[in-house]
């Protein structure tokens, strides 16, 4: 394995000073593992990633302002993205539109965007996070080429998790490389609960190379007595190897590779004398150390493995029971089927747990309906889901806030805000939430959004009511006076509406790009005709064929109904 070199940090800003004085701060901050480059402009920033990418160097971390001459920081952290999609990147701005900072997330993976001027301690410590998470994936890919990367002597142990099977397999390549008429190994490894000893031995008339030998593996409780009988036998043939030397008898320390090469147990083999007297004697040890280091690695795994299945299995029954709460806080489907007659609900997870959900409330002559979008996706996802959640349930069932606009400004925005004591403008959680209410008495809706707008057809023309440009918990030194406003409208019977998530529009083919909002609503005007049953189907369909091979890039959700006078209770699809 080759020699790891530190990965770089670069940093664009195109004054001088500035960029000295955030070069200065990374090396003084990770430069005992991270060397920092700079740079004056994106174009030169580019340059500098495509010769490091041929020097096979890696980029960890890239810094860059937003506001340069001919290329922006947005522009150039999309086009660095194709090159080092691994990096993190840190937007630093001043002047940054929203649209800017929104750009940046969609199409680089923005890690966090950092307002000028900067306070040292604030962006070294993103700065160090993203380099530590960086360095992370680094150490599981070096630990993953670890286990693949192994030569053909160590092959056949390499990957058990079986102890006994490992032992077994062991023995089985010391018969092929090494060659011995008996082996014996003893064991102790009371971090990890293991306590055994092994014996294996080859009848004389199939003593040559390949021979399969017999082998018995005895732990602490099976057998104890045979365990104690081994134990012996090996420090006896150990002290007489030390004492006397042997050609016939081989002996090797199992030495864990953590914690300091602390020995763990011995191996002692005998060959049969004349065996290989071709071979130089130190060959034939190199052979069965090498062996003996792997059996160390693979011992230190199988009990690694051991407890990480059980942390697994632990943690999956964790997500799936997060997972039975989700659900059981998403409305009853019948009772927005009883309102909704003619709707339907396209929910579609990334993973277990999601960050997309559907809220459903009733209050007086009133309904609420709205399709969110929490930061992230997963268990982080699911448990702004869960406060998102709550704060919509809050404020129209106990505030008694009825005005849609109303209970995003002073109902979830405010409640969510508190919660997450969200005092540090660089890290972004929340949430985009489409809210609509019916007035079932006189027949109109209400709608206010964040981020995400309502689309309705009427007499086959689209019409879309464009969101407010801020989410929930947002930035308000970026929104600044931005409110959630109200919109009224008076549908008529016929009228289709869409509420939804980013999700559908985000998805991504095996080698196409996004989906994207022009498509999406291409899609929606040609089925919004359609049976209400029978749209959910196309999309979920068209999304299928879009997304081929690939993986789901996002939750995704698609919340549709047909305005009616007179519901009737059916079964909502899921």
């Amino acid at each position: 394995m080759s020699v790891f070199r530190k990965p770089f940090v670069i940093c664009v800003d195109d004054e001088k000073i500035i960029l000295d004085s955030l070069q200065e701060q990374v090396i003084s901050r990770i430069g005992d593992r991270f060397e920092c480059e700079v740079a004056q402009s994106g174009e030169e920033a580019l340059e500098l990633i495509d010769d490091l990418l041929n020097e096979n160097r890696q980029v960890a971390v890239i810094i860059s302002d937003q506001l340069m001459p001919s290329m922006k920081g947005d522009e150039f952290l999309i086009a660095a993205h194709k090159k080092v999609p691994d990096a993190y990147k840190i937007l630093l701005t001043g002047q940054a539109t929203l649209d800017a900072v929104r750009n940046a997330i969609n199409h680089a993976r923005l890690y966090r965007y950092v307002m000028k001027p900067w306070r040292e301690e604030d962006l070294m410590l993103t700065v160090e996070e993203a380099a530590e998470a960086f360095l992370q994936k680094i150490r599981l890919q070096l630990y993953m080429r670890l286990l693949r990367d192994i030569n053909t002597l160590t092959q056949r142990i390499s990957g058990e998790r079986d102890i006994n099977r490992l032992i077994e397999k062991y023995f089985e390549s010391l018969a092929d490389t090494v060659g011995f008429s008996t082996a014996k190994a003893y064991i102790s490894h009371p971090q990890y609960h293991i306590l055994l000893a092994a014996q294996a031995e080859i009848e004389a008339k199939l003593q040559s190379y390949a021979s399969k030998p017999k082998t018995i593996v005895s732990d602490a409780y099976s057998n104890p007595e045979l365990l104690a009988k081994i134990r012996q036998e090996v420090e006896e043939t150990l002290n007489q190897v030390l004492l006397e030397g042997s050609q016939q008898a081989l002996v090797a320390p199992i030495r864990l590779q953590q914690g300091g090469a602390q020995e763990v147990g011995y191996v002692v083999i005998q060959r049969s004398e004349g065996a290989d007297f071709l071979r130089e004697q130190r060959e034939i040890q190199s052979t069965l150390h090498t062996l003996t280091s792997q059996l160390a690695i693979s011992l230190e795994n199988a009990a690694f493995y051991k407890t990480i299945a059980e942390q697994k299995q632990e943690l999956e029954e964790s997500i799936r029971y997060a997972r039975r709460i989700q659900q059981a806080l998403l409305p009853n489907p019948e009772l927005i089927a009883y309102h909704l007659p003619e709707s339907f609900i396209l929910y579609l997870p990334k993973a277990v747990v999601s960050g997309d959900f559907y809220w459903f409330a009733e209050q007086g002559s009133s309904i609420y309906l709205a399709a969110a979008d929490c930061t992230g996706h997963g268990v982080p996802g699911a448990f702004m889901s869960v406060l998102v959640s709550n704060a919509l349930s809050y404020a129209v069932g106990q505030q008694r806030i009825s005005d849609p606009g109303a209970i995003l400004e002073h109902g979830v925005d405010m409640q969510v805000r508190e919660k997450l004591q969200a005092q540090d403008n660089t890290i972004q959680d929340g949430a985009e939430i489409a809210l609509v209410q019916i007035d079932l008495t006189k027949q109109e809706l209400f709608y206010a959004g964040a981020k995400r707008p309502l689309l309705y057809y009427r007499a086959g023309t689209r019409h879309e009511v464009p969101a407010a440009p801020r989410a929930i918990a947002d930035d308000l030194s970026l929104t600044g006076s931005v409110r959630f406003e109200t919109v009224k409208l008076t549908p008529q019977p016929g009228d289709t509406f869409y509420l939804f998530s980013d999700g559908y529009q985000d998805q991504e083919g095996p080698e196409k790009p996004r989906l994207g909002k022009r498509r999406f609503y291409e899609i929606l005007d040609r089925i919004h005709t359609r049976p209400i049953q029978e749209q959910r189907r196309i999309l979920e369909q068209e999304l299928l064929e879009w997304k081929g091979s690939a993986e789901q890039t996002d939750d995704i959700l698609v919340i549709g109904f047909r305005w009616t006078l007179q519901p009737q209770a059916i079964q909502l699809s899921l």
